[in-house]
C-alpha cells in the first residue's frame, strides 16, 4: 500500500476513533440532558468512564506493545466503535453508559495508537491526524443538521453509521513496518532531570484541563445562547483540529517544540475561560477555533519534546500521565456544575496556566535546549 493510501486510511481510523467513537458524546450531550434528564454530574461520571477506558488501553498497548500491531484487534475496535454507539441508545441507565463509553475508550485507544503507528516517521503523518478534526467536524455536522428533527437516540445510530462508514476505510490500514533508529555510536542518551519532570506534569495537567473544555463546550454554549450554537462551535472545532497537524508542522520549521507547546498552551487558555467571560456566539466560535487548532498540536509537540528531552518510553509516559489527566479533570468539575459552567471553564483555564508554565520550565531546562542552531 502505497503512503498516501496508508495516509488516507489512517486520517479514517482517527476520524472513527476519536472524532466519532469518543467525541459524539459531546455534541449529542445537550440533547441527552434535555430529552433523557440526564443531570450534568451523571454526564461527567459517564464521559470519566470513557477517559478510564482510553486510558487502561493505552497502558495495555504500552506493556504489550505487539497488540499494537495487530490487523485484528484493530478491526476488533473498530467492529467495538460501532456496538458501543448503538448500544447508547438500548436504555436510559448512567451504569450501562458508563460500562458502554468504557468500552469505546478501549476500542478508541487501540484504533488510535495502531494509526499513529502507521503512519510514524512517513509523510503521511501530518494527513493522518487531521483525521481527529474531519471526525469532530462530521459529528457536529449531524447535530447540527439532524439535532432539530430527530432525537438523540436517532442521533446515536447516525454516529454509528458514519463511524462504520469511516471504519470501511481504515479496515485494510496495515500495520507499522518501522524500527527504532539506532543512536550513532558512542551517543549517549540525554538524561531528562527537571525538564522531564516539568514536561510530564505539564502534560497530565494538560489532560486535566482540556478535557473540560473536550466534554461540556457544547452544551456550555448551547446553554447560553441558541440550540444550534453549541454543535455549530463543535464543527468549527474540527475544522480547526482538521488543519492544525498541518500549521503546528509548518511552524515546528521555524521554533523548538517546547517553545511552540507553551504557545499552543497559552492559546488554549483563552480558549477554557472565554465561555465563562465572554458570551455570544462570536466568544463562541473563538473559543472552538483556539480550542480546535491547540489540542492536537499540544500532543504532538508534546510526544516530539519527550522523546528529545530524553524520557525514557516517552510516549508510553506521557499517554498515561495524559490519561489520568483526563480521568481526574471531569471528576474535579462534576461538583461544579449544578450552576452552569462559568466555574468548570476557568478552573479548567487555571489548570492550563500551570500547565503552560511547566512547559516553560521545561524549556529552559531541557539538556539539549541549544542544539538546534536558529530554532528556539
Amino acid at each position: 500500500m502505497n503512503t498516501r493510501r496508508i495516509g488516507f486510511g489512517a486520517l479514517a481510523g482517527l476520524a472513527a476513533a476519536m472524532g466519532l467513537g469518543r467525541f459524539a458524546y459531546t455534541p449529542i450531550l445537550p440533547l441527552m440532558q434535555e430529552q433523557a434528564g440526564i443531570s450534568p454530574g451523571s454526564t461527567a461520571i459517564v464521559a470519566t468512564f470513557n477517559y478510564l477506558g482510553y486510558f487502561l488501553g493505552a497502558i495495555a498497548l504500552a506493556i504489550w506493545p505487539r497488540l499494537a500491531r495487530s490487523t485484528v484487534l484493530l478491526r476488533a475496535s473498530l467492529l467495538a466503535l460501532v456496538a458501543s454507539e448503538i448500544a447508547m441508545v438500548l436504555a436510559v441507565n448512567v451504569p450501562l453508559w458508563s460500562v458502554v463509553r468504557l468500552i469505546a475508550g478501549l476500542a478508541s485507544a487501540v484504533v488510535f495508537v495502531y494509526c499513529a503507528n502507521a503512519v510514524a516517521g512517513t509523510a503521511a503523518a501530518g494527513t493522518a491526524f487531521c483525521g481527529v478534526g474531519v471526525g469532530i467536524a462530521a459529528s457536529g455536522v449531524l447535530v447540527v443538521g439532524l439535532g432539530e428533527v430527530v432525537g438523540w437516540r436517532a442521533l446515536w445510530w447516525v454516529s454509528a453509521l458514519a463511524t462504520a462508514l469511516f471504519g470501511l476505510v481504515a479496515w485494510r490500514l496495515p500495520p507499522s513496518a518501522a524500527t527504532a533508529a539506532p543512536r550513532p555510536d558512542g551517543a549517549a542518551p540525554p538524561r531528562p532531570g527537571i525538564a522531564g519532570w516539568a514536561l510530564g506534569t505539564s502534560y497530565f495537567l494538560e489532560g486535566v484541563g482540556y478535557i473540560v473544555l473536550g466534554t461540556f463546550l457544547v452544551a456550555a454554549v448551547a446553554a447560553g445562547g441558541e440550540s444550534w450554537e453549541g454543535p455549530a462551535a463543535w464543527v468549527i472545532v474540527g475544522l480547526a483540529a482538521a488543519i492544525s497537524p498541518l500549521l503546528w508542522t509548518r511552524l515546528r520549521r521555524h521554533r523548538s517544540a517546547e517553545s511552540l507547546l507553551v504557545i499552543a498552551l497559552l492559546l488554549q487558555v483563552v480558549s477554557a475561560v472565554s465561555p465563562a467571560l465572554v458570551r455570544g456566539p462570536s466568544a463562541a466560535a473563538v473559543s472552538a477555533v483556539l480550542f480546535g487548532g491547540t489540542f492536537i498540536g499540544v500532543v504532538m509537540l508534546s510526544m516530539e519534546a519527550g522523546a528529545r528531552i530524553g524520557i525514557p518510553r516517552a510516549a508510553a509516559v506521557l499517554t498515561a500521565a495524559y490519561g489520568i489527566g483526563q480521568i481526574v479533570g471531569p471528576l474535579v468539575v462534576a461538583p461544579m456544575l449544578g450552576d452552569g459552567y462559568d466555574a468548570a471553564f476557568l478552573t479548567a483555564g487555571g489548570v492550563l496556566v500551570a500547565s503552560a508554565a511547566l512547559a516553560a520550565v521545561a524549556r529552559w531546562t531541557a539538556p539539549d535546549r541549544a542544539a538546534t542552531p536558529g530554532v528556539r
